[in-house]
């Protein structure tokens, strides 16, 4: 006896059947041939990538800045140029290896949305071994069937849903782009910021060795009666306190050395040394232009507005599926079976359309379609307030960077000057023309020089790398890459 499949109430079904041809095998042939066409057909279905999604991601965690193989190289040793800092933290830091992976995950996300475009196959099957006390003999049974779905029509449903699906991927691309750019401009900063706190260090080196040449120029002065016991014990004092800067400098270049090798991923290894290239981050921006056509350009190129924009448009599709649910869904359906209990064999199918008609869901539906608008809406303001953000950015560091241009100018002027009246302080007080005061106020002067330098240096560079960021232009062309890799 053949029986069609029954279905929910509210659903209307055209239904067609009639018996299959008896097949000339016997059960446990024919069982056999079903696992076995089950087995070839879910293997060739079970394809690693069937839509091709998984390439949409990018192939390597440090995006379209460095290729996947070059992030497999070994860790950090002996020389560290900018070059490989900035590559080493893209490929290793865990931030943008978990923009990767989201970025990987919308991607698969993308494939389950395409696949409602293709039909639902499964393959069923039951055996069963009956009997009672009151009969000696028993019976076994087997059925196996073929049950398939495919959707029609859903008024728009399924390709929202696709279309959000594409659109979360863009973002997240966006996303894993503008987190690898961030990362760039941090490990740029603290690259240079050890080299300034090492610069740093020398100086106090430097500080500490003049304050040392100034205590002995007061011990040989009074030793020789021309001096005064206050010039030692003030000379004393200046260099006591050389050595506690010298002593905090070498702590900051310590701190400072952590948080770079943080930055590339791996804190146990520190014992590179640094690279002093002042061809990195040397070029002129364009910075002559208006900041309102660099604020428009950078617009155009953060991928953090592409992301937000993106985030729009997904936002909008959830919209239309939203609306979709509340609508009517037409699909087809088709199954077929075999049942043999050792007595009886028969084969059976079915085929028919389903048409469901929501009639009233509590409700339900409007207020899916009433969160699904005010997501759209947040996005949107997510978007005004990123685009407000770049702006503001950009205008920061736009000014920024020309009053570190002019700083830096003079920075070498300062240095120069202080030094020669240092020099000269420190001779007429050891012809017993000067007082220690003198000597030591230059010797205050230079070092502050020094330190004033060190630090215009450091802001020129990260002012040139802010500008970059924030506009969308921080690339590797701002390293002299091919110099650099052969440094390895």
């Amino acid at each position: 006896m053949f029986y069609a499949r029954k279905r929910e109430p509210n659903r209307y079904t055209a239904i067609l059947y009639k018996p299959f041809p008896p097949v000339k095998l016997s059960p446990v042939s024919n069982m056999r041939l079903f696992l076995l066409l089950a087995v070839l057909f879910s293997s060739a279905v079970s394809a690693s990538d069937p839509f091709m999604v998984m390439d949409r991601s990018l192939s390597s965690p440090a995006a379209e800045l460095r290729l996947a193989t070059e992030c497999d190289a070994t860790a950090v040793e002996g020389t560290l140029t900018l070059a490989r800092a900035v590559e080493r933290a893209l490929c290793a830091n865990p931030a943008t290896r978990g923009a990767w992976l989201t970025a990987r995950l919308r991607a698969a996300e993308m494939g389950q949305a395409q696949s409602a475009y293709l039909p639902e196959i499964a393959l069923g099957g039951r055996l069963a071994r009956s009997g009672d006390d009151l009969l000696s003999n028993g019976s076994t049974s087997w059925q196996i069937g073929l049950d398939a779905q495919y959707l029609l029509y859903d008024f728009g449903g399924r390709a929202a849903r696709s279309d959000a699906a594409e659109a979360l991927l863009a973002a997240a691309r966006a996303s894993h782009d503008a987190g690898v750019r961030v990362l760039y401009l941090q490990t740029v900063t603290a690259y240079f910021s050890l080299l300034t706190a090492q610069g740093a260090e020398a100086a106090a080196r430097e500080a500490e060795a003049s304050a040392l040449e100034a205590l002995k120029a007061a011990a040989a002065r009074v030793a020789a009666g021309t001096g005064i016991p206050l010039d030692r014990l003030q000379a004393k004092t200046a260099h006591t306190q050389r050595q506690i800067e010298r002593v905090r400098a070498e702590g900051e270049a310590a701190r400072l050395r952590g948080e770079l090798a943080a930055l590339m991923g791996d804190l146990s290894r520190t014992g590179w040394t640094l690279v002093e290239d002042e061809a990195s981050f040397s070029q002129t921006l364009d910075h002559g232009r208006a900041v309102d056509a660099l604020i428009e350009a950078a617009r155009d190129r953060r991928p953090e507005f592409g992301a937000a924009e993106a985030n729009v448009l997904a936002s909008e599709a959830g919209v239309r599926s939203a609306a979709s649910a509340g609508k009517p869904r037409l699909s087809a359906f088709f199954d077929s079976g075999r049942q043999d209990s050792g007595i009886q064999a028969a084969n059976s199918f079915t085929l028919g359309v389903n048409l469901t008609i929501p009639l009233f869901t509590g409700y339900r539906n409007t207020y899916e379609i009433a969160a699904a608008q005010t997501r759209a809406d947040l996005a949107r303001t997510e978007r005004d307030r990123v685009a407000n953000q770049v702006a503001l950015e950009v205008w920061r560091a736009y000014y920024r960077l020309r009053s570190e241009t002019e700083a830096d100018s003079r920075s070498a002027d300062l240095v120069e000057s202080a030094a020669a009246a240092e020099k000269l302080a420190l001779g007429r007080y050891r012809a017993g023309l000067g007082i220690l005061l003198d000597v030591l106020s230059a010797q205050a002067n230079l070092a502050q020089a020094r330190q004033s330098q060190l630090q215009t240096r450091l802001g020129l560079r990260v002012a040139r790398a802010e500008l970059a960021q924030a506009i969308g232009e921080l690339s590797w062309d701002w390293m002299e890459s091919a110099q650099q890799e052969g440094i390895r």
